[in-house]
């Protein structure tokens, strides 16, 4: 190893899992990362002045400093009895990023834990819990240069996966408390809920809210929404009549992270399926007064809705006025959508073409023009400017025509954005 090298496993493995407890280290972690990131793009010659830098920032913190120090020496005496000894191959840690979120779902838990299955695809009592996703640092979607006091761990397992772990649940009053301690110590006390599709497991579910979370560089509470979908491409119409089922109970979660989590605003990220669940708690909940300190709906995000067409109008209509912005994401060549129209004979909500969804109140945005994969049904949470489109609008509530990068399309139901190509 060179002396970059044995700088950065010298932290790794000074790290302590509890450092975030025994000090204020968010400010360490937003400084350290990107200089271990840059470290090591940078040839070891030239970089002298980044491990100058990395020695002087962790001076404030002298214990942590200490250890670095005599990790050091121990990784230098090892290198000086020659490659065969120094066990550098063994000893690369991997950095990963810890983010934390808070859970509801109407799905039965199993006990079937150690082997990361925590619910099942049958319908329960709405259930609450929380969870933590490592995120490997080599994940750069979003370009995250700065985090925003998600802790920084260190690991030997190299895994290339985003790893659930830390699953616990508890009742409402606990899932209270602890999206209200979250936002406490969040940069901003807003809360991200995510409503998961067709075909999707809780564990899967679980790591694309905490990715969202991640490549949005959301700086409050994620929160999931799991309902009880089957996790098979064979269950469509489980997953529809399971969807339908657990309206009531998003109504009821959607009412509680309002009113009771102290949160300044709640914005929403729906995803195919996940959509009839959503639009019909929105319906529900129009006009509703809530008590005085409630949360507001934010950023309300339709993406690539699994939903008729018409009945996605006919509730668009009812709540285009309680949230601060609708944005209604489609493309032509979701196959997925594609493919449940050919089962349920109505074109979707989030198709786009002829029949494009456009209504008074919510922007919509065609992505056909991008190359979204295979079956462009998932782009929102992987194509790189959607992503960003999606970071302008949670960040700084832009309007389609002060984002970067579209441009509108006149139509005869009116005016709608696409991306420039």
């Amino acid at each position: 190893m060179d002396e970059s090298q044995m700088l950065a496993e010298a932290v790794a493995r000074a790290w302590p899992d509890d450092l975030p407890d025994r000090l204020d280290s968010g400010q360490l972690v937003a400084d350290l990362l990107p200089m271990l990131r840059e470290l090591e793009a940078t040839p070891d010659e030239q970089a002298e002045h980044l491990r100058a830098e990395i020695r002087n920032l962790v001076k404030a913190y002298p214990a942590l400093a200490a250890q670095i120090r005599d990790e050091l020496d121990l990784l230098i005496l090892l290198s000086e009895r020659g490659p065969s000894r120094s066990g550098a191959d063994e000893l690369r840690h991997r950095r990963y990023v810890q983010v934390e979120l808070a859970y509801a779902t109407d799905r039965r838990p199993i006990a079937d834990a150690e082997a990361g299955r925590w619910y099942g695809a049958d319908r329960g009592d709405l259930s609450f819990g929380t969870a933590s996703v490592g995120i490997p640092d080599d994940h750069r979607m979003g370009k995250l240069e700065r985090p925003r006091g998600w802790p920084l761990r260190f690991s030997t397992d190299r895994k290339q996966y985003l790893d659930v772990a830390d699953v616990h649940s508890c009742d409402a009053a606990n899932f209270v408390m602890a999206s209200a301690e979250r936002l406490h110590r969040a940069p901003e006390p807003d809360l991200l809920v995510f409503v998961h599709g067709y075909n999707v497991s809780f564990t899967d579910a679980v790591r694309r809210t905490a990715q969202l979370a991640y490549d949005l560089d959301f700086r409050g509470v994620p929160l999931l929404y799991s309902w009880p979908s089957a996790a098979s491409t064979s269950s469509y119409f489980v997953d529809g009549e399971n969807a339908q089922w657990a309206q009531p109970h998003f109504q009821a979660f959607l009412n509680l992270v309002l009113t009771s989590t102290g949160s300044r605003r709640v914005h929403i990220v729906a995803h195919s399926m996940g959509n009839r669940i959503l639009t019909d708690a929105l319906t529900a909940v129009d006009g509703m007064p809530l008590p005085p300190g409630s949360a507001r709906l934010g950023q309300v995000i339709f993406a690539a809705p699994d939903i008729d067409a018409a009945v996605f109008v006919q509730r668009a209509k009812r709540f285009t006025s309680q949230a601060e912005s609708y944005t209604l994401y489609v493309s032509g060549k979701d196959q997925a959508l594609n493919m449940s129209q050919r089962f349920v004979r109505h074109p979707r909500a989030g198709q786009a073409g002829d029949g494009i969804v456009v209504v008074d109140g919510v922007d919509t945005i065609d992505v056909s023009d991008l190359d979204t994969g295979l079956m462009s049904h998932s782009y929102v949470g992987s194509h790189r400017s959607v992503v960003s489109d999606l970071f302008y609008l949670l960040h700084r509530g832009h309007r389609p025509s002060d984002r970067f990068g579209l441009r509108p399309v006149v139509s005869p139901g009116g005016i709608y954005w696409v991306f420039r190509s």
